[in-house]
């Protein structure tokens, strides 16, 4: 992908000299070369097999994006930089991808999804009327400066992910034994989608899978095409090509609506680098409300892939609401179809900004166009059909919870504090979270151009997407804090507003100066910001028993001086009249974020400190060993469903097994289940991983089998649930008896892992 970026700044055909355009397109290809060249260095320098990244580079221009961009040109007709085209051709290719990839692994051949990509090529290449698509033609093309921004931050992306990501999940033994508890969470459903369709969970056998599974079938595709290990994808390569289409498409949409790339390369400096103002000289980062982070595109690829695809889906809903054209609806109801199951929390958002834009044309023309009411129609529809066929209705442990997420905040504060009895205390952190967005995205409150046009339209719609993320955010509750998600979802797309406004309040100064003035103005408002925070008190609050009054006043009073500084400095630029005076005003309250920024290089530069191991060391092989010497429809058993650590609460979230095994458990962990989600009655207290199975009955009949076998339990195991193979982990906290060897063949053994089967 980072072909998009290298084409970012080629030229088109302007009658210049031959010698001069060939010139200019070998310059343009600098940046792309300069991302390609960073991004091979981090993976060879990190254990990735040279042989791996070459097999993924060719797959990617091959499968995704020369078919995808075929597809997005024919579908949309749309004149964009060829950047554009290729960043938003390989979501399209990924649509292809997986679709064609549940279709050849449901009829039991998944070698042959690839034939989806091969015959679009072809198509291409033999019917006369397609053909024209391969050309680029005159098109515009991205400034060069810009190419080299849009460039150097997907080296900062590569280069932190290296630091912070590669650093703490290896490839081989011992490197790969201590990862974040999630990635072999993801890792056995990369596993699962190898070899079912459809999936269901694999870490306890038959419960339906109520989440976001598209990603994992692109990484199975990827892995059958390639041959390449589902550990090497997801640990280095899958996520790369992602991260590349957000890159270079979040400018694009910030260009689409602003005209301007300055503005769109800015949105995305700021998805990346800004987070909330933070006053309280007690707690850096307090709000863990921080930027779009490498670390998160890795732990979480369902997010990183919705991402990418909702911003290609971004470039053609801004299109459809300047220009109009029905043709759109055809790749705009394609892409949705793959970004409600990528990450369906981009559907609702969207349906939201539709929503709003609705209501402001009511408002404005007293009619809604055909256009939106059709991209409405599709959007609602695919919510349903997410949710109740895709993810069966499951909640996945979300609840209409008002406030929840101010007070699981203050709960990580230093104050360990329990505030939901105290209103006042709820109160008081959620006003701290209102002022610190409105001064983040204060730059939303900045002028429009026309009322009423395409531009400003795209920009309600955004505005619609990042109001219902902060509304979820107040609203709703999950255990695991996944209501944040939406939040991180709707970020490129508020700062796309904030920024035309920040864009707009500059226009009336003159063009030499607007420049200077951001900097200038922003550097107050980080000077401001400094100065709350020397002077504020280091101690952290305390609750106040009464109500909790005084606890939440301690998170609303450091925004009084900084609207007190900010106010002097807007009075004294009113009282001159100056002509930009908006525009000084804006770019102080959004310098007021500007300290982050030097804090998330900082964090995203920090070479991760390694976990302790979770993994047992013999543990990988032993696997692996049982992948190749058992069928995919094979059932295991195992003694172990417990994370290291205390024995007196048991962490379920266990996932190694059916991750490096490939092959469905009886019960190995149920923490992420909707099941054992559904069941948790207070989310403010009790831990989602910390609930007992289900059926004790059937967790008793498992683990009886290990602790004290007879021949009637092994029997029962084997014919009344299937189960063929028996992996015992003879761990810190498990217990296996000796008399195991009587009732099954001990097949494979090394350190504490031991592999039986029934026979």
């Amino acid at each position: 992908m980072t072909t998009a970026i290298a084409q970012g700044a080629e030229t088109s055909g302007d009658g210049q000299p031959t010698g001069k355009r060939s010139a200019r397109r070998l310059l343009g290809l600098l940046p792309g070369a300069v991302a390609a060249l960073v991004t091979v260095a981090a993976l060879l320098a990190h254990g990735t097999p040279g042989r791996d990244v070459a097999l993924f580079a060719a797959y990617v221009a091959l499968a995704l994006t020369l078919p995808g961009t075929l597809l997005w040109r024919a579908l949309t007709r749309l004149r964009l930089p060829v950047a554009v085209d290729l960043a938003a051709g390989t979501a399209v290719g990924y649509a292809l991808e997986c679709f064609t990839y549940m279709a050849a692994r449901a009829a039991g051949q998944p070698r042959l999804a690839v034939l989806g990509p091969a015959l679009t090529v072809v198509a291409f290449a033999a019917v006369p009327r397609l053909r024209r698509h391969w050309r680029s033609g005159h098109r515009p093309r991205v400034p060069l400066p810009h190419g080299l921004a849009i460039a150097a931050g997907f080296c900062f992306l590569v280069v932190s992910s290296a630091l912070t990501v590669f650093r703490g999940h290896g490839l081989t033994p011992p490197a790969n034994l201590g990862p974040y508890v999630d990635m072999p969470f993801h890792l056995a459903l990369v596993g699962e989608l190898r070899h079912h369709m459809p999936p269901t969970i694999p870490e306890v056998a038959g419960q339906p899978l109520s989440y976001h599974w598209f990603v994992y079938s692109d990484m199975a595709a990827a892995s059958w095409a390639t041959g390449i290990e589902p550990e090497t994808l997801l640990y280095r390569l899958s996520v790369l090509p992602m991260l590349a289409v957000f890159t270079v498409l979040v400018p694009a949409v910030g260009h689409l609506v602003t005209r301007s790339w300055t503005a769109g390369a800015l949105a995305l400096a700021a998805t990346y680098l800004l987070a909330p103002p933070d006053p309280y000289a007690w707690s850096p980062g307090a709000f863990a409300f921080g930027p779009l982070t490498p670390g998160l595109a890795w732990l979480s690829p369902t997010q990183t892939f919705g991402a990418a695809v909702f911003s290609a889906l971004a470039v053609l809903v801004g299109a459809l609401l300047r220009d109009g054209g029905r043709r759109l609806l055809v790749p705009v109801a394609l892409l949705l179809a793959l970004v409600a199951g990528a990450k369906a929390t981009y559907v609702p958002l969207l349906l939201a900004g539709v929503c709003l834009v609705a209501a402001a044309d009511w408002l404005r023309t007293r009619r809604v166009d055909r256009d939106l009411l059709m991209l409405g129609g599709l959007t609602l529809a695919t919510l349903a059909f997410a949710q109740f066929v895709l993810f069966g209705g499951a909640a996945q442990g979300v609840r209409v919870w008002p406030l929840f997420t101010a007070i699981e905040m203050a709960s990580r504060w230093p104050t360990r504090a329990d505030i939901d009895g105290l209103p006042w205390a709820v109160a008081g952190v959620c006003a701290a979270f209102l002022l610190a967005w409105a001064a983040m995205w204060a730059g939303a409150f900045g002028p429009r151009r026309r009322p009423g046009s395409g531009p400003d339209r795209a920009l309600t719609l955004f505005l619609g997407v990042g109001l219902a993320s902060l509304g979820v955010v107040l609203l709703l509750g999950q255990p695991g804090l996944g209501q944040l998600y939406f939040l991180t979802a709707a970020r490129p797309y508020l700062w796309i507003v904030a920024v035309a406004g920040l864009v707009a309040a500059l226009r009336p100064a003159p063009p030499r100066l607007r420049p200077v003035l951001a900097v200038a103005a922003g550097a107050a408002g980080a000077g401001v910001l400094a100065l709350v925070r020397a002077a504020g008190d280091p101690a952290p609050p305390r609750l106040d028993p009464p109500g909790g009054a005084g606890f939440g006043w301690a998170f609303v009073l450091p925004f009084v001086p900084l609207a007190l500084l900010t106010g002097g400095l807007a009075l004294a630029l009113a009282l001159r009249r100056v002509p930009w005076r908006r525009a000084a005003l804006l770019w102080l309250v959004t310098g007021l974020s500007v300290p982050s920024a030097f804090a998330t290089v900082r964090s995203d530069l920090t070479p991760a400190v390694p976990r302790p191991q979770e993994i047992p060391a013999e543990g990988v092989a032993a696997m692996r060993w049982l992948r190749a010497h058992s069928d995919p429809a094979d059932l295991l058993a195992t003694n172990a469903h417990c994370r290291p650590g205390p024995r007196r609460r048991c962490d379920s979230r266990h996932f190694w097994i059916s991750a490096y095994a490939e092959r469905r458990v009886l019960v190995e962990s149920w923490g992420y289940t909707a099941r054992n989600m559904a069941a948790l009655e207070d989310i403010n207290r009790q831990p989602m991983t910390g609930l007992p199975f289900w059926d004790a009955g059937l967790l008793a009949a498992n683990d009886a089998v290990f602790t004290a076998p007879t021949e009637r339990d092994v029997r029962l195991l084997k014919e009344r649930y299937g189960v063929r193979w028996l992996v015992a982990d003879r761990g810190d906290r498990v217990q296996v008896s000796p008399r195991l060897d009587a009732y099954a063949v001990r097949r494979y053994s090394d350190g504490p892992v031991t592999v039986y089967e029934i026979v």
